[in-house]
């Protein structure tokens, strides 16, 4: 849609009631108000100048003394037209912050996005954005530089402050609280009156934007925290050594279901498992924490792999939540490294050898947990060459919407032979950065890695 000023029923009575006001003839006043009749509300301004014009030049005898007061009122509907488009264009940056400052949850990245548009837009030449801390603004941009007198007065007296006449220092408010500072300057040109109005308000939008992504990112922090101290601290045994990972999803802030475990029966045996409940919130960490519980204390109980995840299927079924978990349990005997293992619905368990060459373990098992129907889990059993690794891990590390979960198994593979450590910490490491990297992941991420090597 054209964003040229359009003709409206009250600026076409301004323009009758001027020209209405002067001694016409009949036949020039007849002329123009035909001309007027003739053209509907809603007309470009640059059409209805442009016949009025026509019409002067056609009565110049009859208007040869009115002309000059016509000529003004064409000049004056010419200023207004530019005084429109220069509100559309300042209403059009103003959309752009709100847009910026409420697309982002990352505060630095956020941030950058509106200044990136205060320069772009000439408000200003050089930008550099302040935020509150916990006790001293800091520049994300250089950590190292210190805010000067006119940023620390704004943050202060939550005042724009001016310095020089072309830098202006405006705080970044939201209710009560001053989050930042906003410094802008320019190489030649001073801050007008209506600059620095234009500056509060981008400041204002801006804060807004900043104080949601702190407030996301204190609750991101805490649901992180409450999600590791729900996890054990595993400890390693005599050739056996054990190293696990838990990476929170990048977006949302909820409590999330995956969990893994490591813990040594009277016997000496070591069980591994690793799950995932369906969902998020604070429902599924409580049946999180459940299963990981029961599955605990059935197989110090002495139940196998697949007797415990039958037992916890039972407990599922009977619990008035309607959420579903996969899980895999692994048992290692330290002395043989005999290794048994059963599946609920979970992602095969990966072996590599002392070689480096992988195996995933895709053998038969048992549905979801928790399904409205009883079935047989079945248990499988292999033995551990010396220096075996063994890979258990939550369908958060292979899964991606861009390709598909056999495309994530694949890399996943991948990401063990290529990778050049020997130790567990840094292999287990080298994975995560494999498969995850930098980019946003929606789902939360268990990897649990053991690697046997008795002694001798």
């Amino acid at each position: 849609m054209s964003l040229e000023p359009r003709l409206t029923n009250q600026l076409r009575d301004d323009i009758e009631r001027i020209l209405g006001g002067r001694d016409l003839s009949a036949g020039a006043w007849e002329a123009i108000t035909t001309e007027l009749d003739a053209i509907e509300p809603g007309s470009a301004l640059g059409d209805v100048l442009d016949a009025l014009t026509k019409v002067i030049s056609e009565q110049a005898g009859e208007l040869r003394w009115h002309r000059s007061e016509l000529e003004q009122t064409n000049a004056g509907l010419l200023a207004l037209h530019a005084e429109i488009d220069r509100q559309r264009r300042r209403t059009a940056f103003l959309d752009d912050v709100s847009r910026a400052s409420a697309t982002s949850l990352d505060s630095g990245e956020m941030l950058d996005h509106v200044a990136a548009l205060v320069r772009g837009n000439g408000l200003a030449d050089r930008t550099t954005v302040w935020t509150a801390g916990d006790d001293a603004l800091a520049c994300p941009a250089d950590p190292q530089r210190k805010p000067d007198s006119a940023t620390l007065e704004a943050f202060a007296v939550r005042k724009v402050v001016r310095r020089d006449g072309n830098r202006i220092s405006v705080p970044l408010t939201a209710g009560p609280h001053v989050l930042g500072v906003f410094d802008l300057e320019r190489a030649t040109a001073e801050f007008t009156g209506e600059d620095v109005t234009l500056a509060r308000a981008v400041a204002n939008r801006a804060a807004v934007g900043l104080r949601n992504a702190n407030e996301y990112e204190r609750e991101h922090e805490l649901a992180e925290r409450l999600q590791r101290a729900m996890l054990p601290s595993l400890v390693s045994h005599e050739g056996l050594d054990i190293v696990a990972r838990y990476r929170s999803a990048t977006r949302g802030v909820h409590v999330g279901g995956d969990w893994y475990d490591a813990f040594t029966r009277p016997d000496g045996t070591v069980v591994l498992t690793v799950g995932d409940v369906t969902g998020h919130g604070l429902d599924a960490a409580v049946v999180m924490g459940k299963l990981q519980n029961a599955l605990r204390a059935y197989a110090l109980e002495g139940h196998g792999p697949a007797a415990s995840l039958r037992l916890v299927h039972g407990m599922l079924r009977d619990s008035t939540r309607s959420l579903y978990a996969t899980a895999v349990v692994a048992e290692v005997e330290l002395e043989t490294g005999i290794m048994r293992w059963a599946s609920a619905g979970h992602p095969p368990p990966l072996v590599q050898d002392h070689t480096g060459a992988v195996t995933y373990l895709d053998v038969a098992h048992g549905p979801m947990l928790g399904i409205n129907m009883a079935f047989v889990i079945p248990e499988h059993e292999r033995e551990l060459p010396p220096g075996s690794s063994l890979v258990l891990y939550t369908d958060g590390l292979i899964e991606r919407r861009s390709s598909d979960i056999d495309a994530g198994m694949e890399r996943l593979a991948d990401a063990f032979t290529s990778c050049p450590a020997v130790d567990l910490e840094a292999r287990t490491e080298h994975v995560l950065r494999t498969m995850l990297g930098g980019t946003d992941h929606d789902d939360d991420v268990c990897l649990l890695l053991c690697r046997w090597a008795p002694p001798g």
